[in-house]
């Protein structure tokens, strides 16, 4: 049997204990904020996966709707365009359930204020979709601006449902989702990430074309 004396030589003593606690501090200084950047960078790389399959959703929606997206198509023909005027958000994804196959991906994976919908019934609305859509986006042009994040800094106007923009537009994006940084999907389906220093020169809006986006 080990002697008191013994049992306690292998025990810490106060400063060792200090001295570990000092040294998990400092690891933890180290490799915190590198592990929030990388969750943040992973967040923002579901969100761009989530706007390219709803590109893909639209492309796929027009090619079997005479080129048109569901905002340009009669609701007769199974489209948007007399839902437009609401400036409401769901519709236009709703009519493309098969396309999209799940609503989860109107959810943007960093959007901590909203829950996402599982199915596209009247539990899918506007508070459950992270992404705004531009009601006057442009088939034919690849470049015309699609959708992206919905935490924009513009606001539409007094007594509009809109926020509207022009060739001499800029936007811009709250804190809320990506620190000041956001993802915007054109009609082509290609998807890019901005800062909001950097966006003004990336929307490429269309000459003479009214762009009214409708936010959730």
């Amino acid at each position: 049997m080990q002697s008191p004396r013994a049992r306690s030589s292998h025990a810490f003593t106060l400063i060792e204990l200090l001295v570990t606690i000092a040294c998990v501090l400092v690891v933890l200084a180290i490799f915190l904020p590198a592990l929030a950047r990388s969750k943040a960078r992973s967040s923002r790389i579901g969100c761009t996966n989530c706007l390219k399959q709803i590109g893909l959703a639209f492309r796929t929606w027009a090619i079997d709707n005479d080129g048109l997206f569901p905002m340009h198509q009669s609701v007769t023909n199974g489209g948007t365009l007399e839902l437009v005027a609401s400036g409401l958000v769901f519709p236009h994804f709703r009519v493309m359930s098969n396309e999209l196959s799940t609503p989860i991906i109107l959810f943007c994976p960093h959007d901590t204020k909203r829950t996402y919908a599982t199915r596209f019934d009247r539990t899918l609305n506007d508070t459950r979709i992270s992404y705004f859509v531009n009601v006057d986006a442009v088939e034919e042009s690849g470049s015309s601006l699609l959708c992206g994040d919905r935490n924009l800094t513009n606001t539409a106007p007094v007594g509009s449902r809109f926020i509207r923009l022009s060739t001499t537009s800029t936007i811009g994006w709250t804190r809320q989702m990506h620190r000041e940084k956001g993802n915007l999907c054109f009609a082509d389906g290609s998807v890019g990430g901005f800062l909001n220093s950097a966006v003004a020169s990336a929307l490429r809006l269309p000459s003479g074309v009214t762009n009214r986006l409708a936010v959730p």
